[in-house]
């Protein structure tokens, strides 16, 4: 296997970004398939290329949707590690590799505890910060720090690599940092119980895709499981590869761009900017929805007359650490069967009618989905130029809740100038963003327009 992979990585050139190594001799269950993620964690941190994110993928995975839209997926969720935690009580028996075997001792007494230290186990597959990689990259090996301890304590036990990463993020700051939906979806009717002849225990493990049922299966879930980037397991067999081929098929299709006709007042004020007020604009268009992704952000192309094309992306009002609420965004005429915004984004007319209109104005906030039970009272504030409450608007928050959106009733046409949209538990604020209501496109301060757009001349 390590010969065919440095063949594979020399014949793709791709050694500026691949590496291939060998480096312990891993067998299912012991504590060297933990040692090899760290250690690859370790090298990674060590690569000349800068990353974000680090994701373990075993070769028995494949992907269910293009690279851009999880490099959306992962962007809006800026600054959160995915990792599967189910808290509770994990079995402790003590646990060791000997040579290509590996041994469990269940003789009824169990490996003891760490005081006031909490346990959890759960799925191996992970995806993880640069911020946390490198806190348990630093630190595991001494065994005098936090995550070192968790180390030294769950190699002592069976399967440590579907319990430290758990274990890591109950005990440190990355418990407010992480969201317990991985990027895997793995096929749980298909379960079974299987021990390898190196192992001394049974391993639940799924069985291979690639019967008719599971492109079923895997169909629904790239329409209904949006948090899922990846699937497993397939093999080389001819049906599981016909399975990947249809995947591949569907992935490239959806990511075609496609472009529909749009009625954006406010990017009359980015023409005037940028090709002077006599400029004509030929059409405008939106970038239609890839089907694939929850997360699709407003994106215009203009032609002009003569010749000139832009195109402007909405930018999203972030948190500046992680945070539950992923994104604040304003904007006309919500879309709930598209989930777009048909209108203006970010600067929105005051009228809803009219030749600059905005016939229904929506505040939408995207939300991280948690498999715990969740139930939270927050309040929408709507706040004019003046700086008073225009209306309050109260949300529920569930463990199921990724898009909430609302929609303004209150008093209408909207006082124009700089508006706050506010997101508040109790007396506290949770987030807030800003939004101008303009009464003609030219009245929009050229600052707005660079805080909530990426213009890009073609």
């Amino acid at each position: 296997m390590f010969q065919e992979l440095m063949h594979w990585t020399e014949e793709e050139d791709l050694g500026y970004a691949v590496q291939i190594y060998s480096v312990y001799n891993i067998v299912r269950g012991g504590a060297n398939m933990l040692r090899a993620e760290l250690e690859g964690i370790h090298r990674l941190l060590q690569h000349a290329l800068t990353w974000d994110y680090c994701i373990l993928l075993s070769e028995q995975d494949y992907p269910l949707r293009a690279n851009e839209v999880l490099a959306t997926y992962l962007w809006v969720h800026h600054g959160t590690s995915f990792v599967s935690v189910d808290e509770g009580e994990c079995e402790r028996d003590v646990s060791y590799q000997c040579g290509d075997r590996v041994i469990s001792l269940s003789a009824g007494a169990q490996y003891p505890k760490i005081p006031g230290m909490r346990y959890a186990s759960g799925s191996q597959w992970f995806a993880i910060t640069h911020e946390m990689a490198a806190a348990v990259a630093s630190s595991f090996a001494n065994a005098s720090t936090l995550v070192g301890a968790i180390f030294q304590d769950l190699t002592s036990v069976k399967q440590p690599d579907e319990s430290f990463f758990q274990a890591v993020v109950l005990n440190t700051k990355f418990c407010s940092k992480c969201s317990d939906f991985t990027l895997h979806w793995t096929d749980k009717d298909s379960m079974r119980e299987v021990r390898s002849l190196t192992s001394e225990y049974n391993i639940l493990s799924p069985g291979v895709l690639g019967l008719l049922e599971d492109f079923t299966k895997v169909e629904e879930v790239r329409r209904q499981s949006l948090w899922a980037f990846f699937a497993r397991k397939f093999d080389d067999s001819r049906e599981s590869s016909q399975l990947k081929d249809q995947l591949d098929g569907e992935a490239s299709h959806n990511s075609r761009p496609a472009w529909t006709t749009a009625r954006v007042p406010a990017i009359g004020r980015v023409i005037e900017v940028l090709a002077s007020s006599l400029a004509q604009i030929k059409s405008i268009q939106r970038l239609q929805r890839n089907y694939d992704g929850i997360f699709n952000f407003q994106t215009l192309r203009l032609q002009v007359e003569p010749r000139l094309e832009i195109r402007i992306h909405e930018k999203l009002a972030t948190p500046k650490t992680a945070h539950p609420l992923l994104a604040l965004r304003v904007g006309c005429d919500w879309n709930k069967d598209e989930l777009v915004f048909d209108g203006d984004v970010s600067a929105v007319s005051a009228s809803s009618t009219g030749p600059y209109s905005c016939p229904s104005l929506w505040a939408v906030a995207h939300w991280r989905m948690s498999k715990k039970p969740i139930s939270q009272e927050l309040v929408l504030v709507w706040i004019d130029p003046r700086g008073t409450p225009m209306q309050h608007a109260p949300i529920s928050i569930s463990e199921n809740s990724v898009l909430l959106w609302h929609r303004y009733t209150a008093t209408q046409p909207l006082p124009q100038g700089l508006w706050s949209l506010e997101v508040k538990s109790q007396d506290s604020i949770l987030a807030r963003r800003h939004f101008f209501v303009y009464g003609d496109p030219s009245d929009i301060p050229w600052q707005n327009v660079r805080e909530y757009f990426d213009i890009v001349i073609l």
